[in-house]
């Protein structure tokens, strides 16, 4: 309790570093400013032997103004990864797009989206944010995938009801899904609280996702218990390798990333980028406040 609130002071404190000591240590898992930031690294992981998907970094839109400067965005990073020839998809994150505001809007933007994705031939996730959105952001994915097949989405095994939220979609069509931890501090009457019971609901999903046919499944984790974990269920159910890819995110875990990828599985890397950089840091540092410490520790350290 007493670290908790020591590290809840300190990202307070974050508040008013100035930004430059600040993307010190964010410059590591964050692509840049701009779209070109990203591309050039997801070509530099591209010849590593990673995929990637580019999320524009941005959450809670509170007016169409800035869910258009979204749309638009995405549809510019599309063009980009088209125009170089980049294996890499995108990851959205429906606040953004207006969930919070306008359900029917965000779902409509979230179409367009898609048909332009699909267009290009690629691929859109949406990601999974916190538990008061968990339900709707289900239902615009089910509504989605009745037209499209290039769209998936993201389940977090930190929540009590994803396991049944993966067997009701499987059991009602074609299903793309990543499955990850889940950052999001969430009560205990609705999220797992013990790191085993995370890991063991982890299992449980990615199992049931292999088993019963799951289209794709995004395996989203640093954690070498359940990279282990996954090897040995993708091995003795002998999953193909167009089923699964392992997923990290950018600057996290890479003697990892390098044993995967030189194991033969395919990789994808999670690059995000834009203006919005500092807020989203602080975002996730508040919803992952045990980190705060570290990130201190390395605003001095020379990189």
């Amino acid at each position: 309790m007493a670290a908790n609130i020591f590290h809840r002071i300190l990202i307070g404190a974050l508040q008013y570093v100035p930004e430059p000591l600040v993307w010190r240590f964010s410059k590591r898992y964050i692509a840049g400013k701009d779209l070109q930031d990203a591309l050039k690294i997801v070509r530099t992981l591209n010849n590593l032997g990673c995929m990637a998907t580019i999320d524009v970094l941005g959450e809670d839109s509170a007016s169409e103004e800035r869910v258009k400067a979204a749309h638009d965005l995405y549809i510019e990073t599309l063009h980009g990864i088209e125009a170089a020839s980049l294996d890499c998809n995108i990851s959205v994150k429906l606040s953004e797009m207006g969930l919070r505001f306008d359900v029917e809007r965000c779902t409509e933007v979230m179409r367009a989206l898609v048909t332009h994705a699909r267009d290009q031939g690629n691929f859109v996730r949406i990601d999974m944010e916190d538990s008061s959105v968990t339900s709707v952001t289900l239902d615009i994915y089910r509504q989605l995938r009745e037209s499209f097949a290039n769209v998936g989405v993201v389940v977090q095994s930190r929540l009590r009801r994803s396991e049944m939220d993966v067997t009701e979609l499987l059991k009602e069509g074609p299903t793309n899904v990543r499955v990850c931890k889940g950052i999001y501090i969430e009560p205990e009457a609705i999220a797992f609280q013990d790191p085993d019971e995370i890991r063991i609901s982890f299992q449980n999903i990615l199992q049931r996702l292999l088993e019963d046919g799951a289209v794709r499944v995004g395996i989203a984790t640093h954690d070498p218990v359940l990279i282990a974990h996954a090897k040995d269920t993708i091995g003795k159910l002998d999953i193909a390798k167009d089923r699964y890819e392992f997923q990290m995110l950018l600057g996290v875990a890479e003697h990892l990333r390098t044993a995967l990828i030189e194991e033969g599985h395919p990789l994808r890397v999670y690059v995000p980028f834009g203006e919005l950089w500092f807020k989203y840091s602080m975002r996730r540092l508040a919803e992952n406040p045990n980190i705060a410490g570290h990130i201190v520790r390395n605003l001095f350290v020379r990189h």
